[in-house]
Order: C-alpha cells, then sequence, then structure tokens
C-alpha cells in the first residue's frame, strides 16, 4: 500500500499522494471527498516520529510530509477523523459545516450516547467553541472530542473485545 502511494519512491508522501491514493489505492471515495477528515489526518500524523536534528539535511523538510514510520498512524488517524466527521454531520443539521448552540443542544441526547458529559451545555460548548465566535467548527470538535474520548454508539469498532 504505501509504495502504491508514494508513487515517486521518495520515501515521504505529501497531501496530494494521500488524497490520490484514498481513491486510487485504498480506494475510498468517500474518503477522497472529505478534505476536511483528510487534513486533520495528515497534519496528527506527520508530527508523530519528528525528524532527527544533525542528520544529514535533505531539500525539504520531512517534517511536513507523512514518512514511512507515521504512515501506521495516518491510517489510524483517517479512522479517528472519519469518526469525528460522522458525529459532527449528525449534529451539523442545517449542513453549513458549523455547529450552533442550538443544534449542540438539540444533539444532547446523542452526545450522552457518545460518552460526552452533558450536564453542563453551556460549559462544554463554550470548551468546544475555542475561538469564541458563536459556532464549533470541524477542527474545534475534533480537539474537544478526543479530550472528551467521544466514541459513536454504532460504529464499527469492537468496544466488546474483552468478551
Amino acid at each position: 500500500m504505501w509504495n502504491a502511494i508514494d508513487v515517486n519512491g521518495n520515501g515521504i508522501l505529501s497531501l496530494a499522494e494521500i488524497d490520490k491514493g484514498m481513491r486510487d489505492v485504498i480506494r475510498l471515495p468517500i474518503l477522497f471527498d472529505l478534505k476536511p477528515v483528510l487534513m486533520r489526518a495528515y497534519m496528527a500524523a506527520k508530527i508523530k516520529c519528528p525528524s532527527k536534528k544533525g542528520t544529514k539535511k535533505k531539500s525539504y523538510n520531512e517534517d511536513d510530509y507523512v514518512s514511512k514510520k507515521e504512515f501506521r498512524w495516518l491510517l489510524k488517524y483517517l479512522r479517528v477523523y472519519y469518526e469525528l466527521w460522522v458525529a459532527f454531520d449528525r449534529i451539523d443539521k442545517d449542513g453549513d459545516k458549523r455547529v450552533s448552540y442550538n443544534e449542540f443542544c438539540m444533539a444532547i441526547p446523542e452526545l450522552e450516547r457518545w460518552n460526552i458529559d452533558m450536564s453542563d451545555p453551556k460549559a462544554q460548548f463554550k470548551a468546544a467553541d475555542k475561538d469564541g465566535g458563536g459556532m464549533i467548527l470541524f477542527i474545534e470538535f475534533c480537539d474537544w472530542g478526543i479530550k472528551r474520548n467521544l466514541d459513536l454508539d454504532d460504529d464499527d469498532d469492537d468496544d466488546n473485545d474483552n468478551e
């Protein structure tokens, strides 16, 4: 899979290569179409194994790309951010790619099923709306959801691995 996505064989993946790889190699067109998910996974994965200082300089900054060591992290983050996208999309009822306080409150039952303590919705909204703009953006939702271990109740992960 790595070799098929690293088409130029330089040992690193750019966002463009990953984008194309979703469509042509991994064949998940839904991820190819969800640029915010790809971007978040790419940004998280490319810093997992920072290049060591003092190594031979290259004509590019390796930390701006996903290395082979970071590839498995990229796949994991694609899964994580896709799940967060599904949750975000369910809450964003008007489809404007932002969650208002009203939409957030309407989603309280779902958020509680996803393991979020919603006993104080105003505080949770404020915590999610990091920039204070009055709307929760996808990147803000991701940071907030990850910190709270948001877990969709109807996804395909096996929460009962130990049974």
